[in-house]
C-alpha cells in the first residue's frame, strides 16, 4: 500500500459499481492509471463488464477477498444497503485504510461509522453531481470534474486524515469542501430532496392530465428530469430527511396555493410581482423572497 504522486493511496476498493461507483472507477483509471482498482458489487455481471473494459483490476461480489488489500475503501451504494455491507466489512478493513463514501447524507453515515469502530478513518463525502440515469452502463469518467465534494468527519479524523480525503477526491476532479454533517444534511433536504419530490409531483400532474413526455417543451422536460430517478435510491434518503423535506414541501404547497388563488382572481399584477421576486433570487439580485403578499424586508 503506497501513495501516488497525487497523494492517494492504493489499492482502492469501490463498493458498488453503479452510476456513481462506476464513474469513480473510470475517473480513477483515467487519472491515476498506476492505482489498482478493486471492484465489489453483488451483480457479478457488472463486475465482469468492468473487468472486460479494464475499468477495474480485480472483482469480488462480496469483497471479503479484496478489502484486506485496500488502502482506500469507498462505499458507493444506497444508504441502507451500505449500512449492512459496512457492518460485514468492518472487521476486514485494514486498520490504516482511509474509508469514505458518496451516499449523499453525511450524518447517518458518520454515526454508522462510529458504531462500527471506523470513525477514526472515515470521511463522509457527498459529491454534488449525478444523473437521473442509474447503473454501471450510465457511468461517466468525467462525472466528478468540477463537482463540489462536501466532506464531513469527526474533528480528530479531519485533523489526522483530512488531507488524504481531500487528495483522493481532488484526484478525480472534485472540489472538496468541509462542512458540518448535520448542516450538510439539512441543506441537502432543501436543495436536493425537495426538488426531487417537486419534480415527481409535476410529472404526476402532467400524467393525470393525459400529457405524454413527447409533448413536453424544454422547460417541462428540464423540470421533470428528476422524475426519472430511481425510487429505490431515494427511499432511505427521504426517510432520513423527512422532517426538513416535509417542511419544504409545505412551503412549496402554500406558495402554489397562493398563486392559484391569485390566478383564479386574475390578479396578474401580484403574480408578476412574485415572478419578479423569484427571478431576482435566481439571478442573485434579491436579498429576500417569499410567496405573493408576504412582507418584504429591505436592507437599509
Amino acid at each position: 500500500m503506497g501513495a501516488t504522486s497525487s497523494g492517494i493511496r492504493g489499492p482502492v476498493a469501490l463498493v458498488g459499481l453503479g452510476l456513481m461507483g462506476g464513474s469513480l472507477a473510470r475517473a480513477l483509471r483515467a487519472g491515476q492509471p498506476e492505482v489498482e482498482i478493486l471492484g465489489v458489487d453483488p451483480d457479478s455481471r457488472t463486475g465482469a463488464r468492468a473487468l472486460d473494459e479494464g475499468v477495474i483490476d480485480r472483482f469480488d461480489a462480496g469483497g471479503e477477498g479484496l478489502l484486506p488489500d485496500a488502502a482506500t475503501v469507498v462505499y458507493a451504494g444506497p444508504l441502507r444497503a451500505m449500512f449492512g455491507v459496512m457492518e460485514d466489512h468492518a472487521p476486514r478493513i485494514a486498520p490504516d485504510a482511509l474509508v469514505t463514501d458518496l451516499v449523499s447524507l453525511n450524518a447517518p453515515v458518520l454515526e454508522r461509522a462510529r458504531a462500527l469502530g471506523l470513525a477514526d478513518r472515515f470521511i463522509s463525502a457527498h459529491p454534488m453531481c449525478g444523473s437521473e440515469a442509474s447503473g454501471y452502463g450510465a457511468s461517466d469518467g468525467a462525472l466528478y470534474q468540477g463537482a463540489t465534494i462536501h466532506l464531513s468527519a469527526d474533528p480528530e479524523t479531519r485533523e489526522s486524515r483530512g488531507g488524504e480525503g481531500v487528495a483522493f477526491w481532488s484526484s478525480v476532479g472534485g472540489v472538496p469542501d468541509w462542512i458540518d454533517a448535520r448542516e450538510h444534511d439539512r441543506t441537502m433536504a432543501w436543495v436536493s430532496h425537495l426538488p426531487q419530490l417537486v419534480s415527481n409531483a409535476l410529472a404526476g400532474a402532467l400524467h393525470a392530465a393525459g400529457i405524454q413526455p413527447g409533448q413536453l417543451g424544454p422547460g417541462a422536460r428540464q423540470m421533470t428530469r428528476l422524475a426519472g430517478s430511481s425510487p429505490e435510491m431515494w427511499k432511505d434518503l427521504l426517510d432520513a430527511s423527512a422532517p426538513v423535506t416535509g417542511t419544504g414541501l409545505t412551503s412549496v404547497a402554500r406558495g402554489l396555493q397562493v398563486v392559484a388563488d391569485l390566478l383564479a382572481r386574475r390578479d396578474l399584477d401580484r403574480i408578476v410581482e412574485f415572478m419578479e421576486l423569484t427571478r431576482e433570487w435566481r439571478t442573485g439580485e434579491a436579498e429576500t423572497g417569499g410567496v405573493p403578499g408576504e412582507r418584504r424586508e429591505h436592507a437599509p
